[in-house]
């Protein structure tokens, strides 16, 4: 069942949009947080609907839908500066997943939907952002408030390549051709079955091994099928035993025999397969009703974070690319930045400058389309290989998010055939969830999504700070003796507010704990200021540090946990942290604090609620009796029985 719209798609979406060019924005309405309409003014035709849901969906509609009494903050800053705007221009950015508005009122407004990752709505004027729906901060582009607006690394566009230029993309790939042209030229799973169904391509092959009349009959065929996109001007729901399986604006050969309904526009398919699609299935018995909406909230996630990182291995690949592509261009800014340091002259003045961190030495440098991160300490070779390395990385994610996706559908499969749980089954002994490296320590994923590790005993605050504190990481301590090393695996986007949670945790974590004190203090520290080298004439402790300069501190840390179920990388796991970090992740938990119920009979209680095994519980609770101070669709008491 598709859950986005593609590139292919999106030019069909975007031509439907453009008989509203000439018409004037009359409202902004904001049903959901990721549900945006706009209601625009057409001379002597009434209004028209501009929906677009966030990450997936844009289509024209003659209807508005049910609109909220009270606007969001995001609709309400979108009327104050675009209501009575003229539309006059929408278009497709090259052949990404992004639809741009262009609107005129008093200066030119862009307002900018993108549909790929998790999605996102950006008002941009005159090159700079008013605001974002959501805010990121990502290696190659800043999208905040009052940031110069960067649009992503741009895919290859078929329209525009050579077959020369196709044909050393399809070579250089390290995967097959059907998924090679998913990800390298973003025409999406079905388009390239149908590219290789039409050009008679095993799509099971090595794209690396393509030759010259492969590579022109695929680029004919992506072409033409573009073409058949923007002239036929329809659109087609397909359906397979009678559920909704795809919606498309040509009909395909890979769809040929099984039902379809035909629409006057995409637009039109789009709408009706939208509100078509099925919602959560209500079920009598309580167990099975659970496990079937945990299950679909799992594959809705896994699917969304297969989306994310083929865009983000796609990107990451791009950039590698483009640094050698403008070899000349990157090589003249890294030789004028490293000169720039070396005679201790302002690096702003390099070319193409954007903003330099001395800390990390990463200098953001504008080059034609792309702004670029480079690392001042390291050549082209090296800026490319880091780009490669992270496409690489999330290639590797991705082939884990696609195999827990599809035993995440068996296991729904299962459940919806079997019409119910057994009461074997709900008798059954509870399955381990999927371990991962860093459960050798104590650890949680901070609100803003970055590892935090602690030591559990001496032994592994040794390995932890030894073999997982790296530059650019922060240490965290507590003031108390008998506190954890904590190590936070820095990443962008994080925040002071991660690091507070790090201190919460070493706190909580302590000894502190089983004293029963209300608060203590913790700080963080730069992996520079970490010595396991004592004073002339001192001695260490196994599991001991030297902290040298300034410590920042957080006095007065209330001694209080979560724990809670959250996903990560596709999987669900049981996570113990900071009370922040597991409301930010978690929608079942438990807020704990010290007190009087045993902590293995607590575990034992944890253990059915949560349906892991204790072994789960036991190894991410602290150490010690425990009382429960909030819960949230957990039934659970931390009374003894």
């Amino acid at each position: 069942m598709k859950e986005s719209l593609s590139s292919l798609d999106l030019t069909a979406a975007v031509k439907d949009l453009q008989a509203l060019i000439g018409g004037h924005i009359d409202k902004v309405y904001h049903p959901s947080l990721d549900h945006l309409v706009l209601a625009v003014r057409m001379p002597g035709e009434g209004r028209s609907y501009i929906h677009f849901h966030v990450g997936a969906w844009l289509y024209v509609s003659g209807k508005g839908g049910e609109m909220p009494q009270q606007p969001s903050d995001f609709a309400m800053m979108l009327r104050k500066r675009i209501t009575n705007a003229k539309i006059t221009g929408i278009r497709q950015q090259g052949f990404e997943r992004i639809a741009v508005i262009e609107l005129e009122k008093e200066g030119r407004f862009d307002l900018v939907l993108e549909l790929f990752a998790d999605g996102n709505a950006i008002l941009v004027k005159d090159g700079t952002i008013v605001q974002p729906l959501t805010s990121h901060t990502w290696k190659h582009r800043d999208v905040r408030a009052r940031k110069a607006f960067m649009f992503p690394p741009p895919v290859p566009d078929p329209s525009t390549l050579t077959e020369d230029e196709f044909l050393g993309i399809l070579r250089a790939s390290d995967t097959d051709l059907v998924r090679t042209l998913a990800t390298k030229f973003n025409t999406g799973g079905r388009y390239s079955e149908e590219i290789c169904a039409r050009t008679g391509s095993d799509k099971n092959s090595k794209a690396s091994v393509a030759d010259k009349a492969t590579a022109k009959a695929l680029l004919n065929a992506i072409r033409s099928l573009k073409k058949d996109v923007l002239t036929q001007g329809k659109g087609y729901v397909v359906r397979k035993s009678g559920s909704l399986e795809d919606v498309v604006p040509v009909e395909l050969t890979i769809y040929k025999g099984i039902e379809a309904e035909v629409f006057p526009t995409f637009s039109e398919a789009v709408e009706r397969y939208v509100s078509g699609m099925p919602a959560p299935v209500k079920e009598d018995k309580r167990e099975r009703t659970i496990e079937l909406e945990r299950l679909k909230r799992k594959l809705a996630q896994q699917e969304s974070a297969i989306m994310r990182l083929q865009d983000e291995g796609r990107e990451m690949q791009i950039i590698g690319d483009f640094i050698f592509a403008n070899y000349e261009d990157v090589a003249k800014i890294l030789t004028a930045a490293k000169s720039a340091q070396a005679k201790s002259k302002p690096i702003k003045d390099t070319p193409g400058f954007v903003s330099f961190d001395p800390k990390t030495s990463i200098l953001k440098a504008r080059v034609k389309t792309a702004v670029l991160s480079l690392d001042t300490n390291e050549g082209i070779e090296g800026n490319a290989r880091r780009y490669y390395e992270s496409a690489k990385k999330s290639r590797r994610k991705l082939e884990g998010a696609i195999n827990a996706l599809k035993d995440a559908r068996k296991d729904l499969d299962k459940l919806e055939a079997g019409g119910g749980t057994s009461e074997s089954t709900a008798k059954a002994k509870h399955k381990p969830t999927k371990r991962f490296w860093f459960e050798r320590f104590r650890w949680f994923i901070s609100s803003e999504g970055a590892i935090v590790l602690g030591g559990k005993d001496a032994k592994s605050n040794d390995m932890l700070v030894k073999k997982h504190l790296e530059a650019g990481d922060r240490y965290a301590h507590a003031d108390v003796h008998g506190a954890p090393s904590v190590v936070v695996k820095m990443k962008e986007g994080v925040t002071e507010k991660t690091l507070l949670e790090a201190c919460e945790f070493a706190v909580a974590t302590s000894k502190a704990w089983n004293a029963k004190i209300g608060a203590a203090a913790g700080y963080w520290v730069l992996p520079e200021q970490v010595s396991k080298t004592p004073q002339s004439g001192e001695h260490l402790a196994k599991g001991a540090f030297v902290i040298r300069g300034r410590r920042n501190y957080s006095d007065k840390l209330t001694i209080k946990l979560g724990v809670g179920e959250i996903e990560f990388e596709g999987s669900r796991k049981i996570m113990c942290g900071p009370e922040s970090a597991v409301k930010a992740l978690a929608q079942k938990y438990v807020i704990i604090r010290p007190g009087r119920v045993d902590k293995n009979a607590f575990a034992k209680r944890l253990s059915d609620a949560f349906e892991v095994p204790i072994e789960e519980l036991q190894s991410v609770l602290p150490p010690g009796d425990i009382e429960v101070v909030e819960q949230s669709e957990v039934s659970i008491s931390s009374q003894e029985t």
